[in-house]
């Protein structure tokens, strides 16, 4: 009898262990099914998907609309290569869930500096988009005016009087710092080239009148006030042009225009990214103003040695430079460097 009871319970804990086991595996199985059908649900469509849309917006609105501040975004219509550079992940979750997070940087000098992160949630078809800044907060020194601002400033003789050249001025030798400078007229961006090729520096990013600047007269444009433009290179840039020069403005203009069409096709998701007033995006309007009118650019941010930066003031096309970050000395290439996590 006890021999019974003795294989009665063997059997019993065996049973029990298989049911275990196979509840796992089909866990398992589940779990796999769900992240291959996240993946699907989001890559399907290859560059019409909806992460290669959402990666690719939200890659170009933080570099069109931040000045010097871009996003390591690397759109890709698959969720293997989907992602970004140093400091960014994509992760596919089960049953329709993803999340991404990219990071942010910017240049002062010769090096780039972490400054934060974008964070982007998917569920099914919604996404909630979240910031996070290095020291809690963005702080934003850039600004620019349009030339009718410029114009209406000037009536009366009520010329802003900016710090900028002093700040400059002030720094010491031996640092590098970023620099917004506006233009009383446009100008396309090799003739911007042109006007800055003598200067030891560095053009981070030019500001594109997208025919909606210098509405209002006093305001100053900037990340959340409507200032648009974009950078000397970008990775989105020399993904879409592997020959592209350094000197090459006109390839840098038909990106932007591209881009822009882009932008204005998925206007939706744009505003969950944009800083400013989503409803001053109106991107569509900005899209046929530039196919119209082309690229004009009424400023830049540069970036160099401190010193020569105040060289600039020399020249009577440049107004009201506003002066950004500082940081020591960095205008120098290494030739080693790795990072270490």
């Amino acid at each position: 009898m006890k021999c019974n009871v003795g294989i009665l319970r063997t059997a019993k804990y065996k049973n029990r262990f298989n049911i275990v086991l196979f509840l796992l595996l089909l866990l398992f199985i589940a779990y796999i099914a769900g992240i291959y059908l996240s993946s699907i649900f989001f890559t399907l469509g290859k560059e019409n998907s909806r992460n290669y849309k959402a990666e690719k917006t939200a890659a170009l609105i933080m570099e069109f609309t931040f000045p010097n501040v871009s996003a390591s975004i690397y759109p890709s219509p698959s969720f293997h290569t989907s992602g970004g550079g140093s400091g960014s992940s994509f992760e596919v979750k089960p049953y329709f869930a993803a999340m991404g997070t990219y990071a942010l940087e910017k240049q002062v000098g010769k090096e780039r500096y972490p400054i934060g992160s974008l964070n982007m949630n998917h569920l099914f078809f919604s996404t909630s988009i979240n910031w996070s800044w290095e020291n809690g907060s963005y702080n934003n020194y850039l600004y620019f005016y349009h030339p009718d601002q410029y114009a209406s400033l000037t009536t009366g003789h009520t010329v802003e009087i900016s710090p900028g050249w002093d700040n400059l001025e002030t720094l010491p030798v031996g640092t590098v710092a970023e620099l917004a400078l506006s233009f009383k007229q446009t100008y396309s961006i090799e003739q911007v080239m042109n006007m800055l090729a003598d200067y030891e520096l560095d053009i981070i990013w030019y500001a594109i009148a997208t025919g909606l600047e210098g509405t209002s007269r006093q305001t100053r444009l900037s990340v959340t006030d409507g200032v648009w433009g974009v950078n000397d290179l970008s990775h989105n840039m020399l993904s879409e042009n592997s020959t592209l020069r350094t000197d090459d403005g006109s390839v840098r203009e038909e990106y932007f225009l591209d881009s822009m069409h882009f932008l204005a096709e998925n206007e939706s998701f744009a505003k969950k990214i944009y800083r400013g007033d989503p409803n001053d995006l109106r991107l569509a309007e900005r899209s046929e103003y530039l196919n119209e009118n082309g690229v004009q650019v009424y400023g830049v941010v540069v970036t160099g040695p401190t010193k020569e930066l105040l060289k600039l003031r020399e020249l009577e096309y440049i107004h009201s430079p506003a002066l950004g970050e500082v940081r020591l000395w960095n205008w120098f290439s290494r030739n080693f460097s790795s990072q270490l996590y």
